[in-house]
């Protein structure tokens, strides 16, 4: 039954992962903990991250500027190094409770004001990059800061999209790296991947397919809705 419910929980979170570009992570993470430890859940999501985000970013390709993730992916690394250790030593309840109330707030924060006026420069990057990777290390989840900055760049939903699909790919990578240094990585993990590799790949191709039928004000309420749902759901 557990096999069953996880294959629901996957491809599910793999299909508002390709209408949003992101939410895999946030949505896959909590229930899937309902049903396996956390640290066999957070490397196994990882890997899929990295798959999904690498296939949406071909699609989105020439959509994509390296320019505009620098600034988060070099903030990340530091990050990524203190999440680690929290994953290792922090009580689960105590990051799931700062990860509920960060989404919940920002969430019902955007579908107040779904164009906000606020711009933000690239120096913020830096800032919100640390927080994606100490989170993506911790519980898997470094939407939510990423999110956050791309939706006060005054950006197309194109741009949006294809930014976050650049970023967490190569996050992704980072996060794997540490997670198979920290010995995190193990044969169950290489075998549920490859047991759910097909479901979650289908539910990504025909949320990707959704996403085009959007229009810009509807994807940013889809992307606080989302942020909302996670929050709750996140919640310890």
């Amino acid at each position: 039954m557990n096999s069953l419910l996880a294959g629901v929980v996957l491809f599910a979170a793999a299909f508002v992962h390709g209408v949003a570009g992101f939410a895999f992570a946030l949505l896959a993470v909590p229930l899937l903990v309902l049903l396996w430890p956390l640290r066999e859940v957070v490397p196994l999501v990882a890997l899929f991250g990295g798959t999904i985000n690498g296939l949406l970013l071909l699609s989105l390709r020439r959509h994509f500027r390296l320019r505009r993730v620098l600034s988060l992916l070099l903030g990340a690394i530091p990050g990524i190094l203190v999440g680690v250790i929290f994953l290792a030593r922090a009580p689960e309840k105590d990051l799931r409770l700062i990860l509920a109330l960060l989404l919940v707030g920002y969430g019902i924060w955007g579908l107040w004001n779904p164009r906000p006026r606020i711009r933000l420069g690239e120096g913020w990057g830096y800032f919100f990059g640390f927080l994606a990777g100490a989170l993506g290390a911790a519980l898997n989840t470094p939407g939510p800061p990423v999110v956050v900055y791309v939706t006060l760049k005054g950006w197309s939903k194109e741009e949006v999209k294809s930014t976050l699909q650049g970023y967490f790919f190569l996050l992704a990578g980072l996060i794997i790296g540490a997670h198979a240094f920290h010995g995190l990585l193990t044969g169950k993990i290489f075998q549920r991947y490859l047991c759910y590799w097909p479901l979650v790949v289908g539910g990504l191709f025909l949320g990707h397919r959704l996403y085009y039928r959007l229009s810009l004000k509807a994807y940013l309420r889809l992307v606080y809705g989302i942020l909302i749902l996670a929050g709750v759901l996140a919640w310890p």
